[in-house]
């Protein structure tokens, strides 16, 4: 006698055969997922504070917080949510609701501390909400979870490009090539880009980045494109303690000028030139 406990995995399977035979409708906005192989790396630090880049360049730009269970893009900003994406998941409800516009002109969609069911993001619940904001910005930044499990492939599998955050450390290299690796393990995987922070100068950056590409020609036929570094910086650690976005209370620190350009290259990406080894 089958378990009624299979009736959701089936239906599950059903929806994920529709969405290979029937395509999308194209979207309008640029997603890009932010994700590192490990954790303790900066990379929430860094989507949020490209964002906030891009919307003083005036961009459009929505900023969603999709590391559901240790959501803190809020805390960086030093915003209090009234609405969360884990209850726009869960329960549904107006997007509009739940976005905050910041006087710099960034909007954000802030996640939750809540653990959410595999089921909430990846039946198509986040999916879903891509698809409601879709119209109100130019980029979609989704600061997804650290690490290669199955909510961290779902969101890279809703962008159009990813962003790989990784600093010199071996450990974090490494995992950064793993996490590389499984993302092309999906069906249409996205573009894949690599920024290197806390790098003591750019020799040090540039050699990771030129390790992770080499290994990812040679054993995955794939080609990422290193975006540029950040330096290590005190400011980064006193603006986390202040709650407040380095890119904006301290626009001339080295760290807040190396972002600035990153968010210029992922604005208006120039041609890519070859990148010798």
């Amino acid at each position: 006698q089958a378990s009624s406990r299979s009736m959701p995995d089936q239906a599950e399977s059903l929806r994920r055969l529709v969405e290979r035979v029937v395509p999308k409708p194209p979207h309008k906005a640029r997603r890009m997922a932010f994700l590192s192989g490990k954790g303790g790396v900066g990379k929430t630090s860094m989507a949020v504070n490209i964002a906030l880049a891009m919307a003083r360049m005036g961009k459009s730009t929505i900023l969603m917080d999709c590391d559901l269970g240790l959501a803190n893009v809020d805390v960086l900003l030093g915003v209090q949510p009234r609405r969360t994406l884990d209850s726009l998941i869960t329960a549904g409800g107006d997007v509009r609701k739940a976005l905050i516009n910041l006087p710099s002109g960034l909007w954000v969609l802030p996640g939750a501390g809540s653990i959410v069911p595999r089921q909430g993001t990846q039946g198509g619940g986040l999916d879903r909400v891509l698809d409601r904001i879709d119209d109100r910005a130019e980029f979609i930044l989704m600061d997804g979870g650290a690490g290669i499990d199955e909510g961290v492939q779902y969101v890279a599998g809703l962008s159009d490009e990813m962003v790989i955050i990784a600093t010199p450390e071996n450990a974090s290299a490494l995992n950064a090539y793993r996490l590389i690796k499984v993302i092309l393990s999906n069906a249409v995987p996205p573009a894949i880009r690599l920024i290197i922070n806390r790098a003591e100068n750019e020799k040090d950056a540039r050699r990771t980045a030129l390790g992770l590409i080499g290994a990812s020609r040679e054993f995955l036929a794939n080609d990422p494109e290193y975006l540029g570094w950040v330096p290590r910086d005190p400011i980064v650690e006193q603006s986390v303690r202040e709650r407040r976005p380095f890119v904006e209370k301290y626009p001339g620190s080295l760290a807040a000028r190396a972002v600035v350009a990153l968010a210029h290259k992922l604005v208006n990406p120039p041609p890519r030139p070859p990148v010798a080894a």
